[in-house]
């Protein structure tokens, strides 16, 4: 039977316990690589010494040292300069080994790509930073890094002409192949369209209060009267319009709004009493909504819809409103309309001037709120004592 101490595991060595911690570490530093993106979109993350003592695998910069050492010799680890300190990145394990067979050029060309990041090189600039290695050996390396899985060639908006390498694990840039508003290296202005109206119809359904119940809304307007007369000499029965009055006078023409209730009769929320939409939330509405393709849904991000945000903000469609809890929400500008793509109707139109249109409560954009009582009235209204007032 054997004894305890047999049965007991051997102890690792000092060397084999830094191999095991340095490759926790790296598994940490990757995972967040590959989840990291700053507000303005960017991807690239790098790590201090100090981030890496925060990831709680050691505990001193002394014990440190060593995985860092393991991790560069094994190429799992990048060491680039951020701000004069020295920082590091992780590489994906399969670019690990592939690094390893690569000879002196060929590691050079690499190294180059590689920190070109997201944003990419062209053949013609790496040939000018790879100094000491001769041109047909760039192009070949470039050639046998692309077909082993290295690095890719994307195409990008600014110079489509042009191929771009990057590192085959990582995401161009928004300035590479733009944002999700550009499909295949083209601007997609349907989506990008579509999209502004779709953040305009939600903001508007959450911007504004209920309009008073009790007003006069709705109401059809009654076709004008055509009557039956007799005349004298005429055919009895025979069809004939009215005599001409100011209801019928359609010749005076003039540049009308056209009045929607929905519209021009928006009561504000009072101060402190409601939540407007965040740049989140209208995010979170798009990428769930039916609205859009799942596929464009998956890529928008929240930097890309402030960026829509902000468009509409300088066309003055919204408007900026501090929200009771500090954040910033958006509520549109009283009067603006939700317009499907593709409509083509402008909010001016020719009419005739009628006598109801000559009248105030005619033109009154907030006539549906006006009864007695109601925040607009008839017994204070400020516009009956100048329309009666003679000249």
């Amino acid at each position: 039977m054997a004894t305890p101490d047999a049965e007991a595991k051997p102890e690792l060595s000092e060397k084999q316990k830094n191999i095991n911690l340095a490759e926790a570490l790296h598994k940490i530093v990757a995972d967040a690589q590959a989840n990291y993106i700053d507000d303005a979109g960017k991807r690239s993350k790098t790590f201090t010494q100090d981030d890496l003592l925060a990831t709680g695998i050691v505990s001193s910069a002394k014990e440190l040292m060593p995985l860092i050492a393991h991790l560069s010799k094994e190429n799992l680890f990048r060491t680039v300069k951020q701000q004069g300190r020295l920082a590091w990145n992780a590489r994906p394990r399969d670019a690990a080994r592939q690094i390893t067979a690569l000879d002196r050029d060929e590691r050079a060309v690499y190294v180059i790509v590689e920190e070109a990041h997201d944003r990419g090189i062209w053949v013609k600039e790496i040939k000018k930073k790879a100094q000491g290695v001769a041109q047909q050996s760039v192009q070949k390396a470039v050639n046998k890094m692309e077909k082993a899985n290295l690095i890719k060639s994307v195409k990008s908006v600014r110079h489509p002409t042009q191929k771009t390498y990057m590192l085959s694990h990582l995401v161009p840039s928004e300035d590479v192949i733009g944002n999700s508003f550009f499909d295949a290296g083209d601007l997609d202005e349907s989506f990008r369209d579509e999209l502004l109206n779709l953040i305009v119809f939600h903001v508007r359904q959450t911007s504004w209060g209920d309009k008073d119940k009790d007003a006069k809304k709705g109401k059809k307007k009654e076709k004008q009267a055509v009557v039956n007369v007799e005349d004298d000499g005429d055919a009895a029965g025979k069809k004939r319009k009215r005599i001409t009055d100011i209801e019928d006078a359609g010749n005076l023409k003039r540049r009308s709004v056209k009045l929607d209730p929905e519209v021009f009769s928006q009561t504000i929320y009072r101060a402190g009493t409601h939540t407007y939409p965040t740049a989140e939330n209208i995010h979170n509405f798009l990428v769930t909504s039916n609205a859009i393709k799942p596929t464009k849904a998956a890529s928008l991000t929240v930097h890309e819809i402030q960026g829509c945000i902000d468009v509409l903000c300088w066309d003055e469609k919204l408007e900026k409103i501090m929200n009771g809890e500090g954040t910033w929400g958006y509520r549109t500008v009283r009067g603006v309309t939700f317009k499907p793509p593709g409509a083509t109707y402008d909010d001016y139109e020719e009419v005739a001037g009628t006598g109801l249109t000559q009248a105030p409560c005619g033109r009154c954009p907030v006539h549906d709120l006006c009864h007695e009582g109601g925040p607009v009235n008839p017994q204070d209204c400020i516009y009956f004592e100048q329309w009666l007032r003679p000249p």
